[in-house]
This record gives C-alpha cells, structure tokens and sequence, in this order.
C-alpha cells in the first residue's frame, strides 16, 4: 500500500512537470492572487494599528517588505514567508558548525534536496514557534484587541497554519519545475507594496505643484528608478570570463574556451542575511519590552534604515557602516559554503582542460578562490553602495523606506533574473530531451 501511494505521488509530480508552460503560468497567477487575498485581509480580533505602528516606526518596515504587507495586516497569511527565510539563515550557519550538513549541501543534486527538505521542516517549527510568540508575547501589549486564552490559540493556529500553506505552496511551484516557489512568492510580495511607494512619492512630488513642476519631478523620479533597476540588472548579469584550454577534442589542436564567475557571486543572500541581523535586534527589543529604554531605542535607531545619512544625526549612520561589514562578511560565508573551487578544479582536470599559466591541481584550486573572492567582493561592494546611496537619497527628501528602494529593489531584480536563467536552463533541457527522444 504504501508503495502505490509513493508510486502515485511520483506520477502526480511526473504530470505537474510535463505541464505546459502556459497551464504553469496559470498556475503562479492563481497561486499568487490566493496569497495576496490572504494576504489583506486582517483577523477580526486583531489590532492592526499596533502592528502598523511597530512595523512604520521601529524600523521593522524591510520585514513587512519581504511578507508583502500581510504582517502589517495581520492576516491569514501574517507570517508569509519569513520563517522560511529565518530558517534558510540558521540552516546555512548551521552548515559550518555541523560537516555532515556542508556535506549534504555539495553532494549534487540528491543532497540539496534533502538539505532543503530539512529546510523546510525547520521553516515550519519556526512558523508554529514565531506565530505563539506573536500571539503571547504581542498580545498582551495590545496586538490582540481581546487577550485572552481562546484569542491566542486561534492567533496562533491560525498564522501557524497559514505560515505552512505558503510553504506547501512554494513546495507545489518548485515541483512545477517553473522556477523557485519561495523565490516568486518572495517578488510577489515585494511588488505588491509597490503601489503604496508610487502614492507616497505623487502625493510629495507631484500633488499641488505647478504644471512644469509636476512634470519634471515625475520625469526625475522615472528617471532615477529605471536607472537604479539598471544598475541591479547589470549587477546581477555582468561576469568576468575565465580562459580555459582544452586539449581534448583535437589531437595536437588547443580548444580554447572559458568558464564564467557572475559578479554577484552570492546572488542576493548576502543582502538578505544582513537586512535579517539588524532587524533581529528590533524584533527581541520588542518582545523583551526593552524597546521604551534609552539605551535600547538609540541601538534601534542606529539600526533602522529611515535614520540613516541624516545630516542632523549623524551618529546614527553607524548602523549604515554595520550593513556594509555584515554583507561582506557573509559575502565570504557565502563563497564558503556555496561555491567549491575544488569541485571546478576537479572538473578541468577531467576533462583535460587547463587555465593558461595555472598548473592543475593545488595552484588551480587557489587561483579560482581568490578570482572569486575578489569578483564576488566587488560584486558585493557595488551592490551594497547602491543601496545605501538609495537609502541615502530617500532620507535626504524624507521618504523613509520605500519598497521600490534599497534592499528590496536589489532582491527583486536578482530574483527576476535568477527565475529567468533557470527557465531558460529548463527550456534547454526539454528541448533536448525531446529531441533525443525523436
């Protein structure tokens, strides 16, 4: 029995695959507009204002970013997908501390699976863990509108369930082969507090100006805008060509190609990681009901991005300068655990292919991970100056955050272009196996 009910799932995974890209995309849509219904609508027994007020003030607006507003409403779906991120973190940390976890993570494809099934165990204990605390500890200053134990089981139910239906979710994507179901679930809710960003600045900039005025203002702000996503793109695209020998192919003939390492070696994590850290301080702050005492709410301070690069207050810039050491830092992390220069040196050498003045062996393996490691630092070195300079601009004119600037602008082009190269790489692989079929 229980064979033909693995049989069957297998069967089921095997149709959802084979899927036309047309029925996948209809699909992503249905699953995304589910997500933002749930996403809007607040619990009945809920104080939203309390949780605005958190989330607006306290510099915690890069979490309502990435959960799409749904935590800043309180709904169904409050916790979106930040236990998935919060476990993705602790996992990867947990890959330096515990060997076996580094080794599942580089054994191919069969053990990023399981490393990512371990995620997504550890994402749900989040979600039943985050939404109790949220509940508990919440509640009682005034989240919930009547605290009381019948009140914080359904809260906590209900966010917990809601929290593991949007990991099952991405879990169908990801089996649709149309791409990374948290990855899409991650650019719907980035873009769906776009419209507020687009009110915000008309309301600044063009509302009540003068005709000329208007126009020139929203000609700048289009301007500023295409020109930030076109550093993002550029960013995430550009790679530097390593010249590889091949002596394989042609007898007594040199074949001369190259191998590329992307700019943005780490993709977006580095950026995520970072922006998780100095919010994690601001969230315990708030549970430890610290965040009123003057030592805490000048740490807060330091680490909201709204409070950055301000002329008036400068001191509070240094939190700028701890988002640039800890994207670095996990830049190198990244590298680490994510990119093997002994497996790509293995690869040449099987393949009878050399980089020209680099023996085989020890002297390749090294020449890759300091060519990565100084691509990738400055890949990172641009991404994060262009985020601060945003953050810099927004708080110059006293925009605060804004979701179509900073760090969420960077995720979402990285993402988009990160979705874009894995369906083409899907597309090239169905259309090879259909012609080897044929």
């Amino acid at each position: 029995m229980a064979g033909r009910k693995a049989h069957r799932f297998q069967t089921f995974r095997t149709r959802i695959r084979e899927l036309p890209f047309v029925c996948k995309a209809a699909i992503i849509l249905g699953v995304i507009v589910l997500v933002r219904f749930g996403s809007s609508y607040p619990l009945p027994f809920v104080n939203t204002d309390y949780m605005r007020m958190i989330l607006g003030i306290q510099g915690l607006a890069f979490l309502n970013t990435i959960t799409g507003g749904s935590m800043q409403q309180m709904s169904i779906f409050a916790l979106s997908i930040s236990p998935y991120i919060t476990a993705s973190i602790i996992m990867q940390l947990m890959a330096v501390v515990f060997p076996s976890l580094e080794e599942l993570q580089k054994d191919g494809k069969t053990g990023q699976e399981k490393f990512k099934r371990i995620t997504q165990a550890v994402a749900v204990t989040l979600s039943i863990v985050q939404s109790i605390s949220m509940a508990v500890g919440l509640g009682a200053k005034g989240l919930l509108v009547s605290y009381t134990p019948a009140a914080v089981i359904a809260a906590s139910v209900i966010w917990s369930v809601g929290a593991i239906v949007l990991i099952g979710l991405s879990m169908f994507l990801d089996w649709m082969e149309a791409g990374s179901g948290i990855s899409i679930l991650l650019c719907a809710n980035i873009l769906s507090t776009f419209p507020s960003d687009v009110f915000l600045l008309r309301d600044m900039f063009v509302s009540g100006k003068i005709p000329a005025v208007a126009v020139l203002n929203t000609v700048l702000i289009i301007a500023v805008f295409l020109a930030a996503i076109g550093i993002c793109v550029v960013l995430a695209s550009t790679y530097l060509e390593i010249p590889v020998t091949n002596s394989r192919k042609m007898p007594r003939r040199l074949d001369r190609s190259t191998f590329p390492i992307p700019l943005n070696t780490c993709s977006v994590m580095p950026v995520i990681f970072a922006s998780s850290i100095l919010n994690l301080p601001i969230i315990v702050a708030h549970f430890a009901g610290i965040a009123d005492h003057k030592a805490a709410s000048q740490v807060i301070r330091c680490l909201t991005t709204g409070e950055w690069f301000k002329l008036d207050q400068p001191l509070y810039s240094i939190g700028a300068l701890l988002y640039f050491v800890l994207t670095t830092l996990f830049t190198y992390f990244y590298l680490d655990i994510g990119f093997n220069p002994y497996e790509i040196a293995d690869n040449l050498k099987r393949s009878e292919a050399t980089i020209p003045g680099i023996r085989p062996g020890t002297p390749t393996v090294e020449y890759i991970r300091e060519v990565s490691t100084r691509i990738a630092l400055t890949g990172n070195t641009a991404t994060t100056l262009l985020i601060l300079a945003m953050y810099a601009v927004c708080n110059t004119y006293g925009l605060g955050t804004l979701s179509i600037a900073g760090t969420s602008i960077i995720i979402l082009v990285g993402t988009v272009i990160e979705e874009r190269r894995l369906l083409a790489s899907m597309a090239a692989v169905r259309r090879f196996t259909k012609q080897k079929k044929g």
